[in-house]
């Protein structure tokens, strides 16, 4: 679904963004500490039980990167793109008065208050000039 947001549109489906986003944030968390736990099991090289834990380890570590993906769909789904996972960055995309912008949201951000103008996504982010009022 292509969609376009104005700023006011992109700061009130924020909510459901940031939703999506700690699911997204919880399992990248999640995934690294099992992946952590993962590597030092195989580091160990204690042979009793090693592989049914090195395959639930892989199981969970599975789920979480499903889970992730899901997670990416539904952002997709309202027209946005996830930049990145790390920090989340997802670019949601919009008009303005001046024509066609991405507004760019990360995580720990309360507002959409950056963007890029259309073309220049992989460039670094830029403050939103608000008119006063608006």
């Amino acid at each position: 679904m292509k969609r376009s947001y104005t700023l006011p549109e992109a700061n009130q489906i924020l909510k459901l963004v940031q939703a999506i986003a700690a699911e997204m944030l919880e399992r990248r968390t999640s995934r690294r500490t099992l992946a952590r736990q993962r590597e030092q099991l195989e580091a160990a090289e204690t042979p009793e039980g090693l592989r049914s834990e090195l395959a639930e380890l892989d199981a969970q570590i599975f789920t979480h990167d499903e889970g992730t993906a899901r997670c990416k769909a539904e952002l997709e789904g309202l027209g946005m793109t996830v930049l990145r996972t790390n920090p989340l960055t997802v670019h949601i995309p919009g008009t303005s008065k001046a024509g066609a912008v991405v507004f760019c949201w990360q995580e720990g951000e309360s507002t959409v208050c950056y963007g890029h103008p259309v073309g220049q996504e992989e460039h670094q982010r830029r403050p939103l000039r608000v008119a006063k009022g608006a």
